[in-house]
């Protein structure tokens, strides 16, 4: 039988040997706060900086597209072509998905995890001092999450092309709406209720309140709601994915 771990050490080894994937997770974000902070830096105080704002905003949205990278490592051809002997081996179906969503969390949380340490070094980024442990546990399950949607998102439509664009389209609107770019409460009242429809601006505003209020009244329900969440795509998963549709 072939080993579950086997099947994971090898689709991770493709996610950290792939240049494109992991330049997109750790110098790509970090670039992006640079910039993002620097371009704004005269707009913010000094209790919370540019790159206060953006160092946790912009991790948040590249968290979120951990799903694409999930859904790249899933269905990409080359990959897909490589685990025809997987697929005809005598292991159980829900390996091949389940080692794919596993794979592209551990890359996608270690590439973060490691850009974070950087960001709060080199920029001073505020991540809540004694309550760090916090902050980083609601990106860790957000991005378990991610994962577990990205490899959903392909059981479902049955194409990596699709899957990207659908969940490209949810997570940059989901970012504008959220204010992951910029705050939206400078363009009224009515836009800013509007942005609490976004599910990234709850996540946002938990981070905050942890950070600078230490306040944890949002944590709990945004942990259980993240956990249910990817519960729950991990069911679909085993409902939608098809062997055939996969090796089609």
């Amino acid at each position: 039988m072939y080993p579950f771990k086997q099947i994971f050490k090898r689709d991770l080894l493709n996610l950290f040997l792939n240049p494109m994937w992991f330049f997109y997770g750790t110098v790509f974000p970090f670039l992006l706060v640079l910039i993002l902070g620097f371009l704004s830096s005269g707009n913010y105080g000094d209790s919370i900086t540019s790159y206060d704002y953006y160092g946790i905003t912009m991790m948040i949205y590249i968290v979120f597209n951990t799903s694409t990278i999930a859904a790249n490592s899933f269905m990409e051809e080359r990959i897909k072509k490589g685990n025809m002997r997987i697929i005809y081996s005598p292991v159980p179906k829900s390996y091949i998905y389940l080692s794919k969503i596993t794979a592209s969390f551990v890359f996608s949380s270690v590439c973060h995890l490691f850009v974070i340490m950087l960001l709060h070094v080199l920029l001073k980024i505020h991540l809540g001092g004694s309550n760090t442990g916090f902050t980083l546990s609601i990106l860790i399950m957000f991005e378990a999450f991610a994962s577990v949607l990205g490899v959903l998102c392909c059981c479902i439509f049955k194409s990596e092309n699709t899957s990207n664009q659908i969940l490209s389209m949810v997570i940059n609107i989901s970012a504008l709406l959220g204010g992951l770019f910029f705050r939206m409460d400078g363009f009224g009242s009515s836009i800013e209720k509007i942005s609490y429809l976004s599910p990234v601006k709850w996540i946002v505003i938990n981070m905050f309140k942890i950070i600078y209020d230490n306040d944890f009244s949002y944590y709990l329900p945004t942990a259980l709601i993240l956990l249910s969440l990817s519960v729950a795509a991990l069911l679909l998963c085993g409902k939608f994915y098809r062997t055939e549709d996969y090796i089609g």
